[in-house]
Protein backbone atom coordinates (compact mmCIF):
# COMPACT_ATOMS: atom_id res chain seq x y z
CA UNK A 1 0.00 0.00 0.00
CA UNK A 2 2.84 2.42 0.88
CA UNK A 3 4.51 1.60 -2.43
CA UNK A 4 1.29 2.32 -4.33
CA UNK A 5 0.87 5.69 -2.59
CA UNK A 6 4.51 6.51 -3.31
CA UNK A 7 4.07 5.70 -7.00
CA UNK A 8 0.86 7.78 -7.18
CA UNK A 9 2.66 10.70 -5.50
CA UNK A 10 5.60 10.49 -7.91
CA UNK A 11 3.28 10.28 -10.93
CA UNK A 12 1.20 13.24 -9.72
CA UNK A 13 4.36 15.31 -9.16
CA UNK A 14 5.67 14.39 -12.61
CA UNK A 15 2.37 15.27 -14.30
CA UNK A 16 2.03 18.60 -12.51
CA UNK A 17 5.61 19.76 -13.15
CA UNK A 18 5.81 18.28 -16.64
CA UNK A 19 2.68 20.07 -17.84
CA UNK A 20 3.90 23.54 -16.93
CA UNK A 21 5.34 25.59 -19.78
CA UNK A 22 7.81 28.44 -19.75
CA UNK A 23 6.11 30.27 -22.68
CA UNK A 24 9.28 31.02 -24.58
CA UNK A 25 9.54 32.39 -28.10
CA UNK A 26 12.57 32.26 -30.38
CA UNK A 27 13.35 35.40 -32.40
CA UNK A 28 14.75 35.50 -35.96
CA UNK A 29 18.31 35.34 -34.63
CA UNK A 30 17.55 32.16 -32.69
CA UNK A 31 17.56 34.02 -29.37
CA UNK A 32 14.98 32.85 -26.83
CA UNK A 33 12.59 35.54 -25.64
CA UNK A 34 10.60 35.03 -22.46
CA UNK A 35 6.96 35.65 -23.26
CA UNK A 36 5.45 35.37 -19.79
CA UNK A 37 2.86 38.04 -19.13
CA UNK A 38 4.29 40.94 -17.16
CA UNK A 39 7.88 39.71 -17.38
CA UNK A 40 10.39 42.41 -18.37
CA UNK A 41 12.22 41.87 -21.67
CA UNK A 42 15.30 44.02 -22.31
CA UNK A 43 15.55 45.36 -25.85
CA UNK A 44 18.12 47.39 -27.80
CA UNK A 45 17.77 49.89 -30.63
CA UNK A 46 19.47 47.60 -33.14
CA UNK A 47 16.46 45.26 -32.85
CA UNK A 48 14.02 47.87 -34.23
CA UNK A 49 14.48 47.47 -38.00
CA UNK A 50 15.75 45.02 -40.56
CA UNK A 51 19.15 46.05 -41.93
CA UNK A 52 19.13 48.26 -45.02
CA UNK A 53 21.69 50.43 -46.80
CA UNK A 54 18.97 52.59 -48.36
CA UNK A 55 17.03 53.57 -45.24
CA UNK A 56 14.17 51.29 -46.26
CA UNK A 57 14.36 48.89 -43.32
CA UNK A 58 11.17 47.39 -41.94
CA UNK A 59 10.10 46.85 -38.35
CA UNK A 60 11.43 43.44 -37.33
CA UNK A 61 9.13 40.54 -36.54
CA UNK A 62 10.78 40.44 -33.12
CA UNK A 63 9.65 43.99 -32.32
CA UNK A 64 6.16 43.36 -33.70
CA UNK A 65 5.90 40.34 -31.38
CA UNK A 66 6.79 42.57 -28.40
CA UNK A 67 3.89 44.98 -28.98
CA UNK A 68 2.01 45.27 -25.68
CA UNK A 69 4.77 43.55 -23.68
CA UNK A 70 6.74 44.98 -20.76
CA UNK A 71 10.20 45.98 -21.97
CA UNK A 72 13.25 47.87 -20.76
CA UNK A 73 15.66 49.86 -22.92
CA UNK A 74 18.81 51.88 -22.34
CA UNK A 75 19.21 55.12 -24.25
CA UNK A 76 19.79 58.84 -24.16
CA UNK A 77 17.31 61.68 -24.08
CA UNK A 78 17.28 64.10 -27.01
CA UNK A 79 16.86 67.82 -26.53
CA UNK A 80 14.04 67.65 -29.05
CA UNK A 81 10.81 67.35 -27.08
CA UNK A 82 7.28 68.56 -27.76
CA UNK A 83 6.39 71.92 -26.27
CA UNK A 84 3.92 70.34 -23.86
CA UNK A 85 6.56 67.84 -22.57
CA UNK A 86 4.10 64.93 -22.72
CA UNK A 87 6.89 62.68 -24.01
CA UNK A 88 10.55 62.71 -24.93
CA UNK A 89 12.65 60.81 -27.44
CA UNK A 90 15.12 58.16 -26.35
CA UNK A 91 17.93 57.40 -28.84
CA UNK A 92 20.89 54.96 -28.83
CA UNK A 93 23.70 57.55 -28.71
CA UNK A 94 24.22 60.65 -26.56
CA UNK A 95 24.18 64.10 -28.14
CA UNK A 96 21.62 63.45 -30.88
CA UNK A 97 19.89 66.81 -30.67
CA UNK A 98 17.70 65.98 -33.65
CA UNK A 99 17.30 62.27 -34.40
CA UNK A 100 15.40 63.18 -37.58
CA UNK A 101 18.16 65.25 -39.21
CA UNK A 102 20.61 62.62 -40.46
CA UNK A 103 18.66 59.56 -41.53
CA UNK A 104 18.05 58.56 -45.16
CA UNK A 105 14.44 57.93 -44.27
CA UNK A 106 13.28 59.74 -41.12
CA UNK A 107 10.40 57.31 -40.77
CA UNK A 108 12.83 54.52 -39.84
CA UNK A 109 14.75 56.06 -36.98
CA UNK A 110 16.21 54.27 -34.04
CA UNK A 111 14.22 56.40 -31.61
CA UNK A 112 11.41 55.68 -29.22
CA UNK A 113 8.87 58.15 -27.84
CA UNK A 114 8.75 57.72 -24.07
CA UNK A 115 5.54 58.76 -22.34
CA UNK A 116 6.12 59.16 -18.62
CA UNK A 117 3.68 57.84 -16.06
CA UNK A 118 0.84 60.28 -15.31
CA UNK A 119 2.35 62.80 -17.77
CA UNK A 120 5.14 63.59 -15.30
CA UNK A 121 7.63 66.02 -16.82
CA UNK A 122 11.12 64.59 -17.21
CA UNK A 123 13.92 67.18 -16.98
CA UNK A 124 16.57 66.92 -19.71
CA UNK A 125 19.72 64.96 -18.86
CA UNK A 126 22.77 63.95 -20.86
CA UNK A 127 23.20 60.82 -18.76
CA UNK A 128 22.19 57.39 -19.99
CA UNK A 129 18.71 56.28 -18.96
CA UNK A 130 16.91 52.99 -18.40
CA UNK A 131 13.24 53.22 -19.34
CA UNK A 132 10.80 50.42 -18.47
CA UNK A 133 7.17 50.03 -19.47
CA UNK A 134 4.73 48.76 -22.05
CA UNK A 135 5.93 48.86 -25.67
CA UNK A 136 3.63 49.99 -28.46
CA UNK A 137 4.71 49.17 -32.02
CA UNK A 138 3.22 50.61 -35.20
CA UNK A 139 2.77 53.96 -36.86
CA UNK A 140 0.88 56.48 -34.77
CA UNK A 141 0.42 60.22 -35.18
CA UNK A 142 0.51 62.25 -31.97
CA UNK A 143 -2.68 64.34 -31.99
CA UNK A 144 -1.15 67.31 -30.17
CA UNK A 145 2.07 67.60 -32.20
CA UNK A 146 1.42 65.79 -35.48
CA UNK A 147 4.66 63.84 -34.97
CA UNK A 148 4.72 60.26 -36.26
CA UNK A 149 6.23 57.51 -34.15
CA UNK A 150 6.73 53.83 -34.86
CA UNK A 151 7.72 52.91 -31.29
CA UNK A 152 6.28 54.23 -28.04
CA UNK A 153 6.98 53.29 -24.46
CA UNK A 154 4.32 53.90 -21.83
CA UNK A 155 6.95 54.18 -19.10
CA UNK A 156 6.41 52.84 -15.62
CA UNK A 157 9.83 54.19 -14.63
CA UNK A 158 12.73 56.14 -16.10
CA UNK A 159 15.98 56.02 -14.15
CA UNK A 160 19.59 57.08 -14.59
CA UNK A 161 21.53 54.15 -16.09
CA UNK A 162 23.69 52.22 -13.63
CA UNK A 163 25.93 49.49 -15.03
CA UNK A 164 25.35 46.10 -13.49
Amino acid sequence: MKNLLGIVFILATFIITGCQSDSQEVNADGVTIEANEGQLIEITFDQFFTKSTTGEGQITEEMLALDGKKVGIKGYMTELTPIDNRFFYLVPEPGAACPFCSADNPKYLEAIAVYTEDGKEMPFTQEGLWAYGILEVGEEVDEATGLISLFRLKAESVDIYQSR
